[in-house]
């Protein structure tokens, strides 16, 4: 039992063994600078807002910070680039083909989960709103890796919001629900990302683009 859990721990970069959630990731050098919270790092923050608010939940969380060129599996985490919001992202040469293994769900384009690579964390670092806000997006993000889909109105999600999801880490990083700590189960479990609900409306779609634009 003992060669089989550590068979696993060698093998997956996040695992689940009963509430104990394990982490390896590697800190881009940009998030070991200070942040606006003088006496901590970004990578401090993430880790301590991944514990915190996942920990609420029942969960024991271990991040364990790997260094450059450890080649034990693990995640990335590094700045935001590509837009200015926090995001996962599964490396390059997964995108697309993650549609064919989710029944075309719009979310698994560009984060193509498994076990094995559950994506990379994307945290902005330009715009700075307060530490808890901080936190609350790399619990958030931290979600993604353990294998949840959003639940807030994003285009992706054709601008529909997941009923009842108000005050879910998902939606608005306000709380780690009952029901999102049993899809990370099923997601562990199955091997499967855990997508909310989704409905396309063309009305609810317009109305979405022209907000956005």
């Amino acid at each position: 039992m003992e060669d089989k859990l550590k068979d696993t721990l060698n093998k997956y970069p996040v695992t689940l063994e009963g509430d104990t959630i394990t982490c390896y990731a590697l800190f881009d050098e940009a998030l070991l600078k200070k942040s606006p919270d003088e006496d901590k790092t970004y990578a401090d923050l993430c880790c301590r807002g991944i514990e915190k608010y996942w920990g609420d939940a029942g969960f024991e969380v271990r991040i364990i910070r790997v260094k450059k060129g450890d080649r034990r599996p693990h995640i990335n985490v590094l700045p935001a680039k590509l837009t200015g919001t926090s995001y996962v992202m599964s490396r390059w040469w997964r995108w697309g083909w993650g549609l064919f293994r989710s029944s075309f769900h719009p979310e698994s384009f560009m984060i193509n989960w498994s076990r094995r690579n559950p994506g990379n964390i994307h945290l902005n670092i330009r715009s700075w709103h307060s530490t808890s806000w901080f936190m609350r997006v790399s619990a958030h993000e931290f979600g993604h890796i353990l294998g949840l889909g959003d639940a807030y109105a994003a285009h992706y999600r054709f601008y529909y919001e997941a009923p009842g999801t108000e005050d879910y880490m998902m939606n608005r990083n306000r709380r780690v629900s009952p029901e999102e700590a049993l899809m990370v189960r099923r997601a562990q479990e199955t091997g499967r990302m855990q997508y909310f609900p989704i409905k396309f409306s063309a009305k609810r779609y317009i109305k979405g683009l022209r907000k956005r634009l």
